[in-house]
């Protein structure tokens, strides 16, 4: 599947080159939990972790024309007996602004919903994240409440604003 912008594929070891630029920008880990990562070994480290945790599925984003990987996206805490999932993304920024989130999330939902036949997406945002707030209530999602001083960061609690997205809504 492909919204003409963009193309997901699973995250395999292959991907570390291309991925060092994205993670090794503290731009963009600023507003992911993981840090800046420094090195290729570090880097196939995190895909080994990604590939090997429970009730995960990660994808890498690629730009339809060209297949370069610009950005990572899936899902954490899959729960198939509750239908749920939370989604986690981030995208270069060089990337930034072009419509390349707005098609892998639309990609994203519809393996939730069709391909894992999901009922609720959710997707946890920073506070002081205004693009991924844009992003996710472009798609539909409403924002539940405030996880108060739900993340730390460089030695700062921050406060998460928790979105969700339900399958019939998703539909209409």
């Amino acid at each position: 599947m492909s919204h003409n912008l963009v193309l997901l594929k699973p995250i395999s070891e292959e991907d570390a080159h291309a991925l060092l630029p994205i993670w090794s920008d503290a731009a963009v880990t600023k507003w992911t939990r993981y840090p800046v990562l420094h090195s290729l070994s570090e880097v196939k480290t995190r895909i080994k972790q990604l590939e090997q945790t429970k009730h995960t599925s990660r994808y890498t984003i690629r730009k339809h024309e060209g297949q370069t990987i610009i950005g990572t996206c899936g899902f954490k805490r899959l729960n198939f007996l509750h239908e749920t999932g939370e989604i986690e993304f981030e995208l270069g920024s060089a990337f930034w602004r072009q419509g390349f989130m707005t098609a892998a999330l639309q990609e994203l939902l519809h393996i939730g919903f069709d391909r894992f036949q999901l009922n609720r997406l959710e997707v946890k945002a920073n506070a002081d994240n205004i693009a991924s707030q844009r992003l996710v209530r472009r798609a539909g999602f409403r924002q539940e409440g405030t996880i108060r001083q739900g993340r730390k960061w460089e030695g700062q609690f921050q406060d998460v604003l928790l979105f969700s997205l339900l399958h019939s809504e998703f539909r209409s």
